[in-house]
């Protein structure tokens, strides 16, 4: 018996079926790699080839590193050096750690030079403070906060004499990176403005051993280094 319309009693009139759309046929498989365009699977081989040779590039430099010296990591020391330091460092710290017995906050103030001309100073600001208060109470603290300052200086010093004369090849790098991050973390508190020169010191106070008594700190300063375009980037 066919259904009735509950209103008027009469037998229901079906809905039409709205036309189906009919399959487009591109008369190629889109996922076949064999139909895609020459361009783009040269583009792509192209592609691959420069992240195989950069990434391999990369290892035969961390190899040459961290190898036992030879003739080889004696001849390429110098591009080897300059691609590894200071982001991709690599050392035995992990198997062998040897904690810390001194407590080092790095300090940088600034000269500016106002509209005028006239040149001023600002304050020792204290940037360790500044990441230390960036870690404690955070969960997930940035790396940049715990070692990029810390190993920035250590780089320099271990570059550099007391008396701020060069002791390896890579002191104008390590003297560059120092300068660029105080630049950085100046622009980043707004006080980057007008900024001519920079100069850094640190302020060491030895960890006293089990009962003995705190000894003063120490402080070295170093000269005054001036801006570059580089640095602001």
């Amino acid at each position: 018996m066919p259904d009735q319309d509950t209103v008027t009693g009469h037998p229901a009139v079906p809905k039409p079926r709205a036309p189906r759309t009919p399959a487009v046929d591109y008369g190629v498989d889109l996922e076949d790699p064999a139909a895609r365009s020459p361009r783009v699977q040269l583009a792509a081989a192209v592609v691959a080839m420069l992240l195989i040779v950069g990434v391999g590039l990369h290892l035969l430099f961390v190899t040459l590193h961290v190898a036992p010296e030879s003739r080889a990591s004696r001849k390429y020391a110098g591009a080897t050096d300059s691609w590894i330091y200071p982001l991709f460092e690599q050392n035995w710290r992990l198997f062998a750690p040897n904690p810390l017995n001194v407590n080092i906050r790095v300090n940088a103030r600034a000269q500016v030079r106002a509209a005028d001309g006239s040149v001023t100073e600002t304050p020792w600001i204290d940037l360790t403070g500044d990441d230390i208060d960036h870690i404690r109470g955070n969960p997930f603290p940035s790396k940049a906060d715990q070692n990029m300052l810390r190993r920035a200086w250590d780089f320099y010093t271990g570059s550099h004499n007391n008396d701020e004369t060069p002791s390896s090849g890579q002191a104008g790098l390590a003297e560059d990176y120092l300068r660029s991050i105080v630049v950085h973390r100046l622009r980043q508190e707004g006080r980057a403005d007008g900024v001519v020169a920079v100069q850094v010191r640190s302020v060491s106070t030895a960890i006293p051993e089990p009962g003995a008594g705190a000894s003063g700190p120490s402080i070295r300063e170093l000269g005054w280094w001036e801006t570059r375009p580089d640095d602001f980037r």
